[in-house]
């Protein structure tokens, strides 16, 4: 799902930090064994996974939450709510493909000691497919046509079709967790209830306060089926700027950063002591997004143009310093099934994106900028703001599209701008662009369907591009209806050369999850979803005094 669409996201934020320092922490004393304190860049709009989507929704997933499966840090599907995970051979997906059933583990809790069964399950699928609800997707969850809970401990998914990518959405990290049906299913909806703001889950942690703006605090959940957490208190905090972010690192008013967006701050992070800094590939590209019903970019020969005219390795290499790479970008949509000769990377080739500018019949005037039929080729491309690495890529592509005739505007964004949905003004959602700098994630299936079907342009889903084409939903559907991973490898190459034709987007590299911890962290590891998957699980030492 999402972009960072199960999206999202490349993000930032703000906040004065002055209680999270080692004395305000602990009376002066050194940081204790019981409090971790992780800064990010971006807040959420809810606590609620449902309400939220990309990173954001999976992160509070896994803290607040459980799901029927998720992925650990070997790249394998685990089971966390479920007992095991279906497939074919263990008789949990039928032959025709038309029925999942799940076990559910005994004696899960949420937060407040009630029982989480099966009924929970199939009342969180519900809840999604509820027109009254409003979630940020219904992608997967609108194939179920009955989700059926047989007593406390199973429970019988029914679909309309045969849809592969179920198990990796359908209360999983890629869509939604389950949600307690005790307390949400006497409301007419969820959108906009108490519960968002401090939401009771089965996760390892739970809400204690959010201070908006600042951070979210929670304690350990002593239900946690795993055992209660041995780090008792876990804040969130919320931090605009990257340069106040390392800052924070270095006074040790902070214990880690997640997810840092502005890849070019990779050698300063591994220059602070006392910190591990991973790099992690992920399920996700960055990306520079076209809208192809713009009645600029929705000639696919000006796509293209703006694309070559772009040298990326140069722009990314000159921005990033070493902490992406765009070599095979494509894996970050397509994972398992990606092709390189069919999804090549983009070439920087200025004098080819002239012959198409020209065969699109934008025609350079005296002073070299295009033009067509009296109009200048004036492209909009919007970006994040406060994210230093987001203007210097802008500014360089500036210079590479004007080297080609086109005259770009920059236009910045603060991220809960950017990402807001087209209902509530977002310039992406809503389509208020012609290029957009927007690194998003797939998700944990070579799927596409989020990204690129015609019934998911927003507000009906994360198609930023608003690309539609019904080859591609031809194969899309394809994709979706075997179980069987070679055949589904051949659709998915069909694609990816469609896509290269097309270029709705330009891939500029596999985006990593950029992580610090401080080196007192212990087990904590990435998995494709991201850093939280086992946080209930962490353990930290107590800081060393000072000499």
């Amino acid at each position: 799902m999402a972009s960072l669409g199960r999206t999202a996201a490349a993000l930032a934020f703000a906040a004065i930090l002055t209680a999270c320092s080692p004395a305000a922490r602990s009376g002066g004393a050194p940081a204790r064994a019981d409090l971790l304190v992780v800064a990010q860049q971006r807040e959420p709009a809810s606590l609620n996974p449902a309400l939220e989507n990309g990173t954001s929704s999976t992160q509070w997933g896994l803290l607040l939450f459980q799901y029927l499966v998720k992925y650990d840090d070997r790249g394998q599907l685990i089971p966390d709510a479920a007992t095991q995970v279906p497939t074919l051979a263990n008789g949990g997906i039928s032959r025709d493909g038309m029925t999942i059933t799940y076990h559910i583990r005994r004696g899960l809790k949420f937060a407040d000691g009630s029982a989480l069964t099966a009924a929970d399950c199939a009342w969180s699928i519900a809840a999604i497919n509820d027109p009254a609800n409003n979630p940020q997707s219904r992608f997967g969850y609108d194939v179920v046509a009955r989700a059926e809970a047989r007593g406390a401990g199973t429970l019988v998914l029914h679909l309309k079709r045969p849809f592969a990518p179920l198990l990796v959405i359908v209360l999983a990290p890629q869509g939604f967790p389950i949600l307690p049906a005790h307390l949400l299913a006497k409301l007419h909806d969820f959108n906009r209830i108490p519960f968002n703001s401090a939401p009771l889950g089965s996760g390892p942690y739970v809400v204690t306060r959010w201070l908006h703006g600042d951070r979210v605090e929670m304690r350990a959940n002593p239900y946690y089926y795993r055992g209660k957490p041995k780090i008792e208190r876990l804040q969130i905090r919320f931090v605009p700027d990257p340069n106040t972010g390392l800052n924070l690192l270095r006074t040790h008013e902070v214990d880690g950063y997640f997810s840092e967006q502005d890849y070019g701050n990779y050698p300063l992070l591994r220059r602070i002591a006392g910190l591990r800094v991973t790099k992690t590939p992920t399920n996700a590209v960055g990306a520079i997004v076209f809208n192809t019903r713009d009645p600029i970019t929705r000639d696919a020969r000006v796509r293209r143009a703006l694309a070559l005219a772009i040298d990326i390795p140069s722009t990314m290499h000159k921005t990033y310093r070493g902490a992406v790479d765009t070599a095979n970008a494509g894996r970050g949509l397509f994972i398992w099934a990606y092709d390189r000769t069919a999804y090549p990377d983009i070439a920087f080739d200025p004098a080819q994106a002239r012959r198409l500018l020209d065969a699109a019949g934008w025609k350079p005037g005296p002073d070299g900028m295009r033009r067509k039929d009296g109009r200048p080729l004036d492209v909009l491309f919007i970006i994040q703001a406060a994210t230093p690495g987001d203007a210097m890529i802008g500014n360089e592509v500036t210079q590479y599209e004007r080297a080609v005739g086109v005259n770009v505007t920059l236009k910045a964004f603060n991220i809960t701008q950017f990402v807001a949905p087209s209902g509530e003004g977002g310039p992406v959602y809503g389509g208020k662009f012609q290029m957009a700098l927007y690194p998003f994630v797939n998700g944990d299936d070579p799927d596409t369907t989020d990204q690129f079907l015609c019934a998911n342009v927003p507000p009906h889903g994360y198609n930023k591009s608003r690309i539609c084409d019904p080859r591609i939903d031809a194969l899309l559907a394809r994709g979706q209806r075997t179980y069987d991973l070679a055949q589904r490898k051949a659709i998915y190459v069909q694609l990816q050369r469609l896509l290269a034709g097309a270029m709705p987007v330009a891939l500029l590299y596999q985006r990593p999850e950029l992580d610090a911890f401080t080196a007192r962290l212990a087990h904590q590891t990435t998995s494709l979803s991201t850093a939280w998957w086992n946080a209930g699980a962490w353990t930290l030492a107590p800081a060393a005094p000072a000499p």
